[in-house]
């Protein structure tokens, strides 16, 4: 069997397993039984556990920055293209609420690879601050206030992540509506961004981030 099927055996069998039994109560050698390999090969392309996460948010984020360019080619209302991104990421998180929340303990672990702040998790976050960035490119947001607008558009979907993760209703549905009406309030705040009174605030921003370290070189 080729290596690259191999490797999607292993995380496809991970991904059922985690979200049949959660992340915790699985091991790698359940996994390897799973997908009808050695525990030695399981370990060869995943060396831990969190590497099938990262590899899963990898695949998540392939999705959904094809879903949301799909979505912009449709529309150049500044409201619409913003809303799109979210549903899209709500869709694709939709089968695997369960999963999510097994996690959560994980993803908040400081010292976790598989940490929403994570080192090993920074080029998933640029990826997705940047998709949300493309989102902004027409005319209805100023350039100068794209970069910054799109770094609290990202805060925002991780507010919405984590409230995905404890909502109860049909289809998440509160979620839907919560993401909604966020992106109405913020989207039409956004040509305020930049007005010289909004400065500082930006500037603050960009300062917070980097005193955080959520992104090296913010």
């Amino acid at each position: 069997m080729p290596r690259r099927d191999t490797k999607q055996k292993i995380l496809s069998a991970a991904l059922k397993l985690f979200r049949k039994q959660g992340f915790d109560r699985t091991t790698m050698r359940q996994i390897a039984k799973s997908a009808g390999t050695s525990l030695g090969s399981a370990y060869y392309y995943f060396p831990r556990k969190e590497a099938l996460v990262l590899a899963y948010f990898e695949d998540q984020m392939a999705l959904h920055e094809a879903g949301a360019r799909a979505a912009y080619q449709t529309t150049q209302d500044p409201y619409e293209r913003v809303l799109a991104a979210f549903m899209v990421r709500l869709d694709l998180m939709a089968q695997d609420q369960k999963f999510f929340g097994g996690l959560l303990r994980t993803l908040g672990e400081p010292d976790s690879s598989v940490s929403v702040f994570s080192e090993e998790n920074t080029p998933l976050r640029r990826r997705g601050i940047a998709i949300l960035r493309e989102a902004l490119e027409v005319p209805g947001v100023p350039e100068a206030a794209r970069d910054d607008a799109a770094l609290m558009l990202w805060a925002l979907v991780l507010g919405m992540v984590l409230y995905f993760v404890h909502d109860t209703s049909e289809g998440a549905e509160r979620t839907r509506a919560l993401a909604g009406r966020a992106v109405g309030l913020l989207v039409p705040s956004l040509a305020l961004l930049e007005l010289p009174q909004a400065q500082m605030l930006r500037c603050e921003l960009r300062s917070m981030l980097a005193d955080a370290k959520i992104l090296p070189d913010t």
